[in-house]
């Protein structure tokens, strides 16, 4: 029964072609909308099949198959899409996007610049355009993008955010870190709430400083270094509070007059602040980033013991793959068998840092002749830490390892994407971070083959010196 006519509602055996698609359409967007995927994916494959003219079928099967991971299937969806209706914004700038997600960098400017084309004015295509503009290393023109968007509306989405982050992959740090706690105006990043007043810079004295937890292991790691500097220059009583994880590790860090973990209440204080923004309190730029490396130590009671090196040979640590829920994690982490070369050297011995899941990845590669597994008897940071100690290198994609060994002083080669995390910048093969710290890039995305032969003449090359 039809509920706004009071009729018998039309058997769908009777239905036009047409019509069956928009009652196939209309049934998937519904279960799109409650991201039931799957099924929404077959009905929209039932809409274009009773009527293949139907663009926004196509489009919405691109935006489930997207979502799926399905790039090259989302792709195909976007491409048919355009064929029906060539002037449509909107799919050219969910088709750059989808291009992006392909390392296809140049042909996804290129459609998020038609679709800025052919409605100038829409602040989401000028915004997704400045997006693939950073990743493809255009950072001046994603900036001037980014300005252009937040002149029209100084709060879209996430923009600010978005500028800031372009602002410090370019080397701008003051200008950078002076936006950072735009972050938290994310949806995913909400502000913590206290009834003391935000800490502004002004001498602490006798008062005491509570500086929250933040983000990830490898950010508290990078920037726990400047607290001794707060604790120098501003006085008072620091209380840090961490992930649990870094309690052990953290615990010889000078400044820190107090630690406690994340999860439990803190005590009484007068101000606080969010660890990274600590940068923008010290206005630090590129050239004079605070912090005397090593800050981070091993326990002095060390339960490894690893045989040294033989004279002319090496100890290596490694890394492969960085925790599977990161947004960038398919870009930044490898297959470990991309390592095996390195044991054609005489007196080179590999020791797999590497935690979680992808530790299997040893035996599924038959490699548990040629790995040390040292992972299987990590307990925590400063368990890796006592390993790293002991090590000659360490070579890892960008995880917590990287700036764990880097803030002990080890050296370190850090395999990067194309479009890396701002803290590595641009082009640069060193870190003003980390003076141990070797960068090797892809010089073009997803060229992984590149950034290891590399490697295998560095280490060659370091072996044979």
């Amino acid at each position: 029964m039809n509920e706004n006519t009071g009729k018998p509602a039309p058997n769908f055996e009777d239905l036009t072609p047409e019509d069956k698609a928009q009652v196939c359409f209309l049934k998937a967007a519904k279960l799109h909308k409650g991201n039931k995927l799957s099924e929404a994916l077959t009905l929209y494959g039932q809409a274009v099949a009773f009527n293949p003219l139907m663009a926004d079928a196509f489009n919405n099967m691109a935006v489930a198959l997207r979502k799926q991971t399905h790039f090259g299937a989302a792709l195909a969806c976007y491409k048919r899409s355009i064929s029906i209706r060539k002037g449509h914004a909107g799919t050219y700038s969910n088709m750059g996007n989808v291009l992006n997600d392909l390392d296809q960098v140049d042909e996804a400017i290129a459609a998020h610049s038609k679709a800025v084309e052919l409605d100038p004015e829409n602040l989401l295509y000028q915004y997704n355009k400045a997006l693939v503009l950073r990743d493809a290393g255009k950072l001046d023109a994603a900036i001037a993008l980014f300005d252009q968007v937040l002149e029209s509306d100084p709060n879209y989405k996430d923009c600010p955010w978005d500028r800031a982050l372009t602002y410090l992959m370019a080397g701008n740090f003051k200008t950078g870190f002076s936006e950072y706690d735009t972050r938290w105006s994310l949806e995913k990043s909400p502000p913590r709430n206290f009834v003391e007043p935000q800490w502004d810079g002004d001498p602490l004295r006798t008062r005491t400083l509570f500086i929250h937890r933040e983000q990830g292991f490898g950010d508290a790691m990078q920037f726990i270094r400047l607290v001794s500097v707060i604790k120098k220059f501003y006085g008072g009583t620091i209380i840090l509070e961490c992930q649990p994880e870094l309690i052990s590790l953290f615990e010889q860090v000078e400044g820190i007059d107090q630690l406690v973990p994340f999860g439990q209440r803190p005590p009484r204080f007068d101000v606080w602040i969010p660890l990274m923004s600590l940068a923008r309190i010290l206005k630090i730029d590129q050239d004079s980033i605070p912090g005397a490396i090593p800050y981070l130590y091993p326990r002095k009671e060390n339960r490894f013991r690893i045989r040294p090196s033989p004279e002319g040979g090496l100890n290596i640590g490694m890394v492969w793959a960085g925790s599977p829920t990161h947004q960038n994690d398919r870009r930044r982490s490898v297959n470990v068998d991309k390592f095996l070369p390195l044991m054609a050297h005489q007196g080179v011995t590999l020791f797999s840092l590497q935690k979680g899941e992808r530790s299997k990845d040893i035996a599924l590669i038959g490699g548990q002749g040629l790995i040390i597994d040292a992972g299987q008897e990590i307990k925590s940071f400063a368990d890796t830490a006592s390993l790293i100690a002991q090590l000659d290198l360490v070579i890892s994609v960008d995880t917590s390892v990287v700036h764990l060994a880097s803030a002990m002083g080890k050296p370190v080669w850090l395999l990067l994407p194309y479009t890396p995390d701002w803290r590595w910048m641009l082009e640069r093969d060193d870190s003003p971070w980390y003076p141990s710290l070797r960068i090797f890039r892809q010089e073009k995305p997803g060229d992984w083959d590149g950034v290891f032969d590399k490697v295998y003449l560095a280490l060659n090359e370091k072996l044979t010196a």
